[in-house]
């Protein structure tokens, strides 16, 4: 349906452009339902409508790279996505889950049948989660990339700059950090067998009660 085509991409690009929360998203997505189906004809035909974001990112054919994992707010175990027979966690006892409800726009607007009611049922959102990729997964991703592994290799025949810094292949780190050899791990080598790779980590926190994810992410945010 190319109305309800027209409408996933405007609100994709509203979330991905101007970071449109998820609940303004279905909020959009409500009232523009909604309005569709009051204007006579039934334009929108026998096509389901998107009611989430999540749902427009699946039908769009949009996925993340990461994880979401529940974890427990208290003691920060991490639980396995796939996996949600766990209630309370085993460390701490703390509630991992919310309680099983149905939205109010659900109950005031949805209209919902008894197969609906249980597919909302069987769904049980984490109080707490955090997205998570393995970096072995991400440097697969990176890699797949036409031309990533001449850029990663040009190092090799880049001249270091001892009077200025203009990259971090100037620094004092890259030229005398050690492998587990005990050997320099940037070696000025002519090998292709093996890329030398330099992981940075970066760990920033941010408000709890100030971040609009702050209630349901955990408030430690980590990137390679």
């Amino acid at each position: 349906n190319p109305y309800i085509l027209s409408i996933t991409l405007l609100v994709a690009f509203l979330h991905t452009r101007y970071h449109v929360s998820f609940r303004a998203c279905a909020l959009i997505l409500l009232v523009l339902r909604l309005l569709f189906a009051a204007i006579p004809g039934n334009i929108l035909g026998a096509d389901s409508f998107p009611r989430q974001l999540s749902t427009v990112f699946l039908d769009l054919g949009l996925r993340d790279r990461f994880k979401v994992h529940p974890i427990c707010s208290m003691c920060h175990r991490i639980f396995d996505a796939a996996n949600d027979s766990t209630s309370l966690c085993p460390d701490c006892g703390n509630e991992i889950y919310r309680p099983l409800t149905q939205s109010l726009f659900r109950r005031l607007f949805g209209n919902n049948t008894e197969e609906d009611d249980e597919s909302i049922q069987s769904i049980r959102q984490p109080l707490v989660v955090a997205p998570i990729q393995l970096l072995s997964n991400g440097l697969q991703h990176l890699f797949s990339r036409p031309g990533v592994v001449a850029a990663v290799n040009s190092w090799k025949t880049r001249e270091r700059n001892t009077d200025e810094l203009r990259c971090i292949q100037d620094g004092a780190v890259w030229n005398t950090i050690k492998g587990h050899d005990d050997t320099l791990f940037f070696f000025g080598g002519d090998s292709d067998k093996e890329l030398r790779i330099g992981v940075s980590f970066n760990f920033d926190w941010f408000g709890r009660k100030t971040s609009n994810y702050g209630p349901s992410h955990s408030s430690g945010a980590m990137s390679f």
